[in-house]
């Protein structure tokens, strides 16, 4: 059964949906809900083919749009601030987490069970610093070629030039020519030939890209709303983090999400590490292997 909605959080209102497993749906699930985090590229839609995978093996799902993404509304008196506050992602995924357990309890009956965090991206930076700050509501995180607030690996020189390419193009609000080169970079991998990402998987990604280009352009979502880390960072802090823990990267990305979903696999106590031959979008490119990555994890963790 699927459950959408609006919940309103500090900036607008973030647009939600919920799967509950019919045939658990009047029992406690001995599973936790599964919380998919979307990409700063993309939007809720990236975990289609996720949520479409575990919805129907009976795991619950919840997903939402992050302020600025897809269908979430953006208040026009945080767009007027001067200067704007920052978001805090991490408390926005704990705030929808309690939402969606209020809301079952309310239509079934069922117990608050813990989620297991699954982000990519800077998705994946968020789950970890809501596993940080929020421990009562999470069970398991897995992380997807993600960055981690507190740290600040380099990259080539090569990728760098590529970054200052896409600073210019912001600057000058070439929106065609900044949805190219983030298909590329994110698509592609940075230092991989043009085109590399197969046609259908480029086209989806383009489509993101290119809305998500047109809101940084007019200052109304993606990263033109800033994002407050974790205080203190998460980098120092991967210790606290005392749940099974999945990370993925793929070897075609940037060099500091490698050096960054390494640290955390490296620091993190009970943890393992898959790596990919693909670029930033794991799951769009490789979308059977990552699931069936995905569900071999959490049923050696939390039962088939």
């Amino acid at each position: 059964m699927l459950h959408d909605g609006y919940f309103e959080v500090e900036g607008g209102e973030l647009f939600w949906e919920l799967w509950t497993a019919p045939s658990l749906a009047s029992q406690a699930s001995p599973r936790p809900t599964l919380l998919f985090v979307h990409a700063g590229v993309t939007d809720r839609t990236l975990w289609d083919y996720q949520v479409a995978c575990f919805s129907s093996k009976g795991w619950d799902v919840l997903r939402y749009d992050r302020l600025g993404y897809g269908k979430s509304r953006v208040q026009q008196a945080y767009l007027d601030q001067r200067p704007r506050s920052k978001l805090k992602h991490f408390q926005h995924a704990a705030e929808i987490v309690q939402h969606a357990q209020t809301l079952r309890f309310a239509h079934s009956g069922r117990k608050h069970e813990k989620v297991v965090a699954v982000g990519l991206s800077m998705g994946a930076a968020t789950c970890i610093d809501f596993a940080i700050a929020f421990p009562d509501l999470v069970c398991g995180l897995a992380v997807i070629a993600g960055g981690l607030s507190g740290s600040d690996y380099p990259n080539t020189p090569e990728e760098e030039e590529l970054f200052s390419r896409e600073a210019s193009l912001m600057e000058s609000q070439d929106v065609e020519g900044l949805a190219n080169l983030t298909v590329h970079l994110w698509g592609d991998g940075p230092l991989q030939p043009e085109g590399r990402l197969r046609k259908e998987a480029r086209q989806q990604l383009y489509t993101w890209c290119k809305d998500i280009a047109v809101r940084e352009v007019n200052g109304t979502g993606g990263s033109a709303l800033e994002d407050q880390d974790l205080d203190p960072p998460a980098a120092g802090r991967l210790s606290e983090i005392k749940i099974p823990v999945a990370v993925a990267v793929g070897t075609l990305d940037e060099s500091s999400t490698i050096s960054a979903m390494r640290y955390v696999s490296d620091h993190t106590e009970n943890s393992t590490l898959k790596e990919f031959e693909a670029g930033h979008m794991v799951n769009l490119e490789h979308p059977d292997d990552f699931n069936a990555w995905l569900e071999e994890w959490l049923t050696t963790h939390f039962g088939s």
